[in-house]
């Protein structure tokens, strides 16, 4: 432990004497009272213990020296009452500071009693007690040579004369060790100089010493240990406060520049070893992330939580020490935060590190990490969802910025800002996108083209989110801007590629154009296809960088290297630092998303949708949470996990529903399995209600209706409040809400569950909400259900041929053969029921083939036999005979699939 009280600011435990202090200005003492370098005494060995002379010495003359003989040997012969009679010192708390040392006098001597005997405080010594009345052992002395015959006038030039040639004996080394065995101590010490007699009555404050007495590093070895066994209890802190020890005005205050036992030695390097070493315990910990999401457990998430518990505590020592520059301080107060904010819950202090390292960033004029401590300071704002603190706070920073013309990190913030936007309820409110629009605006206008390419895309995905009315064209328009610099180099990014493209498909997806979905899709397959073989992107770390045009003023470095990246000497571009996607991850989406297009292909190729989907659920489980590389920390992980695990629901999900249309019941139920066991907190949201709605579609899939109607009036997928009360919904999950809702009127329709009442108040909650509603999808499943139900009093005959006909219109439009199935049927079912004529059979006989032409069947089935039936009508009795039995055999093989399902 380190007492700091005596020393200027900026001095520590490790002061090498190198720092001149101001001249002597009164009587020899600089302005901290500390003795002037030319009065100084050379500093003797501070173990070696007061010499008390024989009977046959001059005790009692207080102005006779006391002549040391080289090689000479001191002994305690037995307990001196001077001990009792000398001032009694506080020790603070840790027991660091004793008394154990006598300094000869600096100045002119002052009368003294024979006992009243001065002794120096030192703050690193260890407390040693009295000696006892035991055999007296012999202690060395390291004390220069003394002449026999020195006056008290002629003593303080002859000492300053002396002070620099002071060399130890090895005879003394040879005492020293032979002392250490008696005493069965370490063998290793270090050689101090002895204490020198004091009758100055100024005390003495660290003076300065001399080179060849500043502490040799060469000789901190492995006695620390040893040390420690005399050693009284240290305190752990590195830092002593003043205010805790109380001086006696007969004592002196001289610094010893031997380490503190019991400590880790001072050297140079011990802060650059300490920050090392607290790195290696993070990095440690974040390699054993990976396994601890996988099996979460209390031994290993105590194991590394002490891992980054021991890496804070070594940036925690380094910042209480003294001897830290301003920039080193700076840098490492921000990765103390940093790491404050990834890995622990401790708010208050990291805002307060945080705090203390923009200070000193402001005192010493480090802008870049001034910038990228208030950067880290607005992410910690959003992690505690105080949104609109954070959203003033990024408003006051980019002004500064652009004041200040640091445009650099105004294109920083104002993305941090838009991230903050996108993960949002609402990312395309206005404020959001004048943000974007700004960026784009400010990049133009500095000609970083890959910043508004960037800038033009994300206000495009912004749109695809909330998909109002005009949404597709305006996104259209964001990709005709994001593509108007496809040509230059510098926006010839493969990420912002693909995001163009895959933007695109996705506006197709939601127009249901079937040649445009086909033609975007093979340009996307064929641009992933060629950035296989390009080296600029990682196949699954994340790290995005944007070219920047460099800037006169020095605002970023490469400490900021995270967020803003300085380049090369012979670059002509800084760098924006961003999370976007890895070629791994790009892959997985595009296998998505092709699987989606081609279900509008005529004809349906359902083998390849299925390999598709299956692949990009082999390249999750292989990669695991690596598809986005190695995880900053454990939180990172887990939500990293997480983010996969629902990725996977999702493809379960679509390879469920698309099961489901076949009747192939086993895999739905498979699919229904294993949504069961991964949906769990803190999964919620869509993805909840697609797994709930598709075990409903499995239930009443298998004739269990009771169970199907009791999931579907689960309050997930409740309408209250119509057309006005979801304006606050996602359109996804209303979309989910609207299929549950129509399946439980095709429920109603069986004698068993029949409720007239609850059937016409069910359809005037979807009247509003799916009479326009802008998916066409749900607007013809809408008119099927309103074409087939039965109510009290009925639907009109005009409105059902209204609703059939417009049905018939959007599932031709859409390509959807399952859906043209069912409106074809439910033609033959609603208008051409026991009528002869050859509509009828036309009707009758398209049915049948779209039937056959989605696979599923249950509606072949149903097909066939409204076939047989038109054939007997209109006489034709083969063929009637020969539709029955094609329908008894899809019957059949409908309920072995059942059967099977069952039987698993």
């Amino acid at each position: 432990m380190t007492y700091r009280g005596s020393m200027p600011r900026g001095h520590g435990p490790g002061f090498n004497g190198q720092t001149q202090y101001p001249q002597a200005v009164n009587g020899g003492y600089d302005a901290w009272g500390n003795p002037h370098p030319q009065f100084q005494q050379p500093y003797q060995d501070v173990f070696t213990p007061i010499p008390y002379p024989h009977q046959h010495s001059q005790a009692h003359n207080a102005h006779q020296h006391v002549q040391h003989q080289q090689n000479a040997n001191y002994q305690f012969q037995s307990y001196d009452p001077s001990f009792d009679q000398r001032p009694l010192q506080p020790l603070p708390p840790n027991g660091v500071n004793a008394p154990g040392q006598m300094e000869h006098s600096m100045q002119q001597p002052v009368q003294q009693t024979p006992h009243q005997n001065q002794y120096v405080q030192q703050p690193n010594w260890q407390h040693m007690p009295p000696p006892m009345p035991v055999p007296s052992p012999s202690y060395p002395t390291s004390s220069p040579h003394v002449p026999p015959s020195v006056t008290p006038q002629t003593m303080p030039q002859q000492q300053q004369q002396q002070q620099y040639q002071y060399q130890p004996q090895p005879q003394h080394q040879h005492q020293h060790q032979h002392v250490h065995q008696q005493h069965h101590q370490p063998q290793h010490q270090h050689q101090r100089p002895t204490a020198q007699h004091t009758n100055s009555p100024v005390a003495v404050q660290s003076p300065q010493l001399p080179p060849q007495f500043m502490p040799n590093p060469n000789n901190r070895h492995a006695s620390t240990s040893a040390r420690m066994e005399y050693a009284n209890p240290v305190s752990a802190s590195p830092r002593l406060s003043t205010h805790a020890i109380t001086r006696s005005p007969s004592v002196s205050s001289a610094r010893s520049p031997a380490p503190t036992p019991g400590l880790v030695p001072h050297h140079a390097d011990t802060n650059s070893l300490l920050i090392c070493l607290a790195e290696e315990f993070f990095s440690k910990a974040r390699k054993e992330s990976v396994s601890i999401v996988d099996n979460i457990d209390a031994q290993n998430l105590h194991e590394y939580q002490k891992l980054v518990a021991s890496g804070l505590g070594c940036l925690e020592v380094v910042l209480d020490s003294p001897k830290l520059a301003p920039r080193l301080e700076a840098k490492v107060r921000f990765r103390y935060a940093s790491i404050l904010c990834e890995e622990t819950n401790n708010v208050m202090e990291a805002e307060t590190a945080l705090t203390k390292g923009i200070t000193l960033c402001e005192r010493n004029r480090f802008t870049d990490l001034k910038y990228a401590m208030h950067f880290l300071q607005i992410k910690l704002l959003s992690s505690q969802q105080k949104v609109k603190a954070a959203m003033i706070a990024l408003d006051s920073h980019i002004r500064d910025a652009e004041v200040m013309k640091h445009y650099h990190w105004a294109y920083a913030f104002r993305f941090l800002k838009a991230s903050m936007y996108l993960q949002s309820a609402n990312p395309s409110e206005t404020h959001a996108l004048e943000n974007l629009k700004a960026i784009a605006t400010l990049a133009n206008q500095r000609n970083d083209r890959a910043i508004f390419v960037l800038a033009s895309l994300l206000e495009g995905l912004s749109l695809l989110k909330t998909m109002k009315d005009d949404s597709i064209v305006r996104i259209q328009a964001c990709i005709a801007q994001a593509l108007k610099y496809q040509l230059e180099d510098s926006v010839r990014i493969p990420q912002l590629d693909i995001l163009a493209l895959m933007l695109d498909l996705a506006c197709s997806l939601h127009q249901k154009s079937v040649q445009i979905i086909m033609q975007k899709l093979r340009s996307l397959q064929d641009q992933i296809d060629a950035c296989m073989s390009d080296k600029s992107w990682h196949p699954i770390e994340t790290e995005l960088l944007l070219p920047i045009r460099k800037s006169n003023t020095q605002v970023i470095s490469h400490d900021t290297s995270a967020v803003l990246r300085p380049g090369a000497e012979n670059d002509a571009h800084d760098y924006l630092a961003m999370s976007f996607w890895s070629k791994l991850e790009a892959y997985t989406v595009t296998y998505t998303y092709s699987g989606l297009a081609l279900l509008y292909q005529t004809p349906r190729n359902d083998r390849r949708i299925f390999k598709l989907w299956e692949e990009a659920l082999v390249q999750l489980q292989k990669a695991g949470i690596k598809l986005r590389g190695l995880p900053n920390s454990l939180a990172d992980a887990i939500a990293r996990s997480d983010w996969q695990k629902e990725w996977m629901c999702y493809l379960y999900i679509l390879q469920g529903l698309h099961f489901a249309t076949h009747t192939r019941w086993v895999e739905v139920k498979n699919c229904v399995a294993q949504l069961e066991n991964m949906v769990k907190p803190p999964l919620e949201g869509v993805v909840v209600l697609y797994s709930t709605y598709l075990a409903g579609v499995y239930h009443q899939g298998t004739g269990d209706l009771k169970t199907a109607s009791s999931i579907f009036r689960n309050r997930m997928f409740s309408l209250d409040g119509g057309s006005g009360g979801n304006g606050n919904r996602e359109s996804t999950e209303l979309e989910v809400s609207l299929l549950a809702t129509f399946n439980r009127l095709w429920i109603m329709q069986h004698p068993d569950y029949r409720d007239d009442r609850l059937t016409l108040e069910l359809l005037e909650q979807l009247r509003p909400l799916c009479a326009d509603h802008p998916n066409m999808e749900i607007r013809t499943a809408y008119n099927l259900v309103l074409a087939a139900v039965q109510t009290n009093p009925p639907i009109p005959m005009t409105a059902v041929k209204m609703h059939i006909s417009t049905a018939l219109n959007n599932a031709q439009s859409l390509g959807n053969v399952q859906t043209l199935s069912i409106a074809l049927n439910l033609m033959r079912a609603k208008l051409f029921q026991s009528i002869v004529g050859d509509q009828a059979l036309k009707s009758a006989r398209a049915a049948s083939n779209q039937a056959k032409r989605s696979g599923n069947t249950l509606w072949m089935s149903v097909a066939d036999g409204m076939l047989a039936q038109s054939f007997d009508v209109q006489g034709q009795s083969l063929d009637a005979r020969k539709a029955w039995e094609d329908a008894t055999q899809y019957a059949r093989q409908a309920f072995d699939m059942m059967k099977s399902e069952s039987a698993v």
